[in-house]
């Protein structure tokens, strides 16, 4: 139960933690409700006709028997293929209930792997502290209850269906081996599927109750959800930094680029971009620099300290800002523009493009 202070929900954090611990919510009368009813089911449909072909496997063989000796070990082999029938029948019903409860635990709380809760607790072995929470827990008063209502409800569903199918009950005396397993089978596939059902919906609400539980044991106090806040702004914080130092790096390599450019176009105040071009080892120009207006007069001052050329060509100079990355060539479409912006600082150099 959570204290009284603990009013706030579980954050999704402290519930990330309960589940690495292994706190799940879980109803194992879940997982015993479906393998019940898949049991059931099971015997039902395979079981009758099993006994069927076994019976008649061991007819058979003993009216046969007159061409073999009769002795152990030829009793042994007839009910050995005999029971094979039946063999096949609890193979089916291990391998379908252990799906089954595999499938019933995914379904109530996912794939979940934790060594967490093999960790030795030696706090569990105080014998005092157990009597306590036999008496004081809410969970074995649950427990009470649903064992009080299984057993009345089985009291209930065998007084019901034997009441339901009297006429034929009288009449067993009369019947033969084949009706009697018949009305066997009938009796306890009509109990068997109602008490399965009742067991399915006890679990699925005992399931919400262990999801109640566990979202109150996880309950938060105020103070809590506010540290838990504080840290997690601490690792923003730290992630800020981490940005903060990544943009000054990046600032410092571009302004390194600025004066190996081929020329700068500006906006000419709001834009800068630095453009580096030489033809014997690029196949198109490349963006080394860019920035708007504090950084883009930046820029300039340091294309005018370093004697580069700079151009004012306002749409290139946005074109090329908003739609070409830093340290990547121009895209082929923006080719002809810078073409002339680079043939004019050649003719202003007395240089010729190659």
């Amino acid at each position: 139960m959570a204290k009284p202070e603990q009013t706030e929900k579980p954050t999704p954090k402290r519930l990330s933690e309960a589940r690495h611990r292994g706190q799940v919510a879980k109803s194992q009368d879940v997982s015993g409700a479906l393998i019940f009813l898949i049991g059931i089911l099971i015997l039902h449909f395979f079981f009758l006709p099993a006994m069927n072909a076994m019976a008649s496997m061991m007819q058979v063989a003993f009216q046969n028997s007159h061409s073999e000796p009769l002795n152990a070990h030829s009793v042994w082999g007839v009910f050995w293929r005999a029971g094979m029938s039946l063999a096949f029948v609890l193979v089916i019903f291990f391998v379908t209930t252990v799906i089954v409860a595999i499938a019933a635990n995914i379904a109530q709380f996912g794939l979940l792997f934790t060594t967490y809760p093999l960790k030795p607790n030696f706090s569990k072995l105080n014998p005092f502290g157990g009597v306590k929470n036999v008496f004081a827990s809410t969970q074995t008063l649950v427990n009470l209850i649903k064992q009080l209502i299984k057993v009345t409800a089985v009291f209930i569903l065998v007084y019901m269906t034997l009441l339901g199918n009297a006429a034929q009950i009288y009449t067993i005396a009369q019947m033969s081996l084949h009706d009697l397993l018949g009305l066997m089978d009938s009796l306890l596939y009509t109990l068997g599927l109602r008490f399965g059902m009742l067991l399915l919906i006890l679990g699925l609400l005992d399931y919400a109750y262990a999801q109640w539980k566990l979202n109150d044991s996880l309950k938060m106090s105020k103070w809590e959800v506010k540290d838990e806040a504080k840290a997690s702004e601490g690792s923003q914080e730290a992630k800020q930094a981490v940005k903060k130092r990544q943009r000054e790096f990046h600032r410092k390599r571009m302004m390194a680029a600025v004066p190996k450019a081929t020329v700068v176009v500006t906006n000419p105040t709001h834009f800068a971009v630095a453009l580096q071009w030489d033809e014997l080892t690029m196949e198109a120009p490349v963006l080394t620099a860019k920035g708007a207006d504090l950084m883009a007069r930046r820029i300039r001052e340091v294309a005018k300290e370093h004697g580069v050329p700079i151009m004012e060509n306002p749409p290139l100079a946005r074109t090329l800002y908003e739609r070409v990355e830093l340290d990547t060539p121009i895209p082929p479409t923006m080719y002809a523009a810078v073409a002339q912006v680079i043939a004019f600082v050649y003719r202003l150099q007395n240089r010729t493009i190659a």
